[in-house]
C-alpha cells in the first residue's frame, strides 16, 4: 500500500458564485505584519479573540462582521484581524496569552503603535461594536443615526449555489491529539464538510489527512485539533457533542494510517 500520509492546515474562503456573501475582511497574514500595516497607514486596529466551540463567536461572526453599516465604516477606518484563541497551529495561543485574554469572544481595540485602548468581553452587536470603534478612530466620519439605527437587521442569508474555494495548506508534524468528526473519499465533499465547519460552526485552521492507497483512491480525514494532551482532546470532543451536536472520536496524530 502507497503511504502517503500527510496533515494540512487548511485556511479557506468560500465563494457562492451565485450570491456572494458580504462580510468584514480581516487581516490576513501574521499579528507583526498587522502592527507593521498600522504603523505604516497611521491606522488603529482591532483583534478578535474567538474560540470554535463559543456560541456568542458564532453569533458576532453571523449578524456582527457581515453587516453592511458595520463593514462599510470598520474597513474605512480600522485594520482588523480573527484569531483563534486556543489554536496550537497559529500564534491564537501565544497571543491569547500575552493580552490575558481569558473569555471568548474578545475585542480589544489597539492605537495605531500598538497600545491597547479599549476591551469589550462577550457578544457585541453591531451597534455596540461601530459605537466603541467610532470613540477610538482617528476619522470623525461618523455613521449616520439612520445608519446606527439599522445596524442590527437580520443577516444576509446566501442562496444556494456552486462553490469556488480557495485553499491554503501546509504540512504539520504528526505530534499530538485530535478530534476526529469525519472521513471522505473526494475533495469535494471533504470541502463541503470544512465550509460547514467553517460557517456553521466557525471552525478554522482545521487538519485534514489524507491516505492515498495503492490504486489511487485517497481518503481525507478532518480532524479539529490539534491538542497537547489526550484528556484536553477529550474535553474538546464532549464540548463539540454537547454544545454542537457534533459526534467525534480522538485520535492520536502520529497514529494515523
Amino acid at each position: 500500500m502507497k503511504k502517503t500520509l500527510i496533515i494540512f492546515m487548511l485556511s479557506f474562503l468560500s465563494l457562492n458564485v451565485f450570491a456572494q456573501k458580504e462580510e468584514f475582511i480581516f487581516f490576513n497574514d501574521t499579528y507583526e505584519s498587522l502592527q507593521t500595516r498600522a504603523v505604516n497607514s497611521n491606522k488603529p486596529y482591532f483583534v478578535y479573540f474567538y474560540a470554535n466551540w463559543c456560541m456568542d463567536c458564532k453569533k458576532m461572526n453571523e449578524e456582527t462582521f457581515t453587516n453592511k453599516y458595520f463593514i462599510k465604516y470598520a474597513e474605512a477606518n480600522y485594520l482588523g484581524m480573527r484569531v483563534d484563541g486556543e489554536s496550537l497551529i497559529t500564534d491564537g495561543r501565544m497571543l491569547s496569552k500575552k493580552y490575558n485574554v481569558l473569555y471568548y469572544p474578545t475585542v480589544i481595540i489597539f492605537s495605531p503603535h500598538g497600545k491597547e485602548l479599549k476591551r469589550m468581553i462577550g457578544n457585541q452587536t453591531p451597534s455596540e461594536l461601530i459605537k466603541q470603534l467610532g470613540i477610538y478612530s482617528k476619522n470623525q466620519e461618523k455613521p449616520t443615526q439612520a445608519e446606527i439605527d439599522a445596524l442590527n437587521q437580520p443577516k444576509y442569508e446566501a442562496e444556494e449555489g456552486e462553490f469556488l474555494f480557495k485553499v491554503s495548506a501546509k504540512s504539520i508534524p504528526q505530534d499530538g491529539f485530535g478530534v476526529q468528526i469525519g472521513v471522505f473519499s473526494n475533495y469535494r465533499n471533504t470541502f463541503i464538510k470544512l465550509l460547514e465547519l467553517e460557517e456553521e460552526y466557525y471552525h478554522q485552521n482545521i487538519l485534514v489527512h489524507i491516505k492515498e492507497s495503492e490504486d489511487g483512491k485517497s481518503a481525507f480525514k478532518i480532524i479539529l485539533g490539534p491538542f497537547l494532551t489526550e484528556g484536553t482532546a477529550k474535553t474538546y470532543q464532549k464540548l463539540l457533542l454537547q454544545k454542537q451536536e457534533i459526534k467525534s472520536i480522538v485520535v492520536e496524530l502520529d497514529d494515523l494510517n
